[in-house]
């Protein structure tokens, strides 16, 4: 019995993280609606693999903003994939993991795995639900990193 008691306690804390994190989305959203100025920042060459845990810690919503532009800019010039990208903000800008992220997206885990790791071809309404809480859906992207 003593078991059950720790369950419903990882449940809680669970419950009180996504609740965190849905408040610094809106944060992050109240922040978009005001003006702010366009930070430049430098793409990423090459990422180890990272992997969302117990201990990473949020970041506040100008690391998010920046983190996010970052992953667009590679997702633009063809340096990330858009499972890579999904992943990348995934563990970056939230810290969840893919449990986490697939009942905060109502999706199922192999769903988000399959799409992460560029498996499968799954409708823009399954892509829109997983990129919504950043603030992004899918769109036409242009081929050529040259055309702006």
């Amino acid at each position: 019995m003593s078991d059950k008691p720790s369950t419903v306690e990882t449940a809680k804390e669970t419950i009180a993280r996504l609740r965190a994190n849905r408040q610094q989305r809106n944060e992050v959203a109240t922040d978009a609606q005001q003006p702010q100025f366009k930070s430049v920042s430098q793409p990423k060459t090459e990422q180890p693999a990272k992997r969302a845990s117990k201990q990473s810690s949020g970041v506040n919503a100008i690391e998010r903003k920046n983190a996010i532009n970052a992953v667009i800019q590679q997702l633009l010039h063809g340096e990330l994939s858009q499972g890579q990208a999904l992943k990348t903000l995934r563990v970056e800008v939230l810290g969840l993991t893919q449990d986490q992220y697939a009942t905060l997206a109502k999706v199922s885990r192999k769903t988000l795995s399959d799409v992460e790791n560029d498996r499968g071809s799954y409708k823009t309404d399954i892509l829109d639900r997983l990129f919504k809480p950043f603030g992004l859906r899918v769109g036409i992207v242009p081929i050529s990193t040259g055309i702006k």
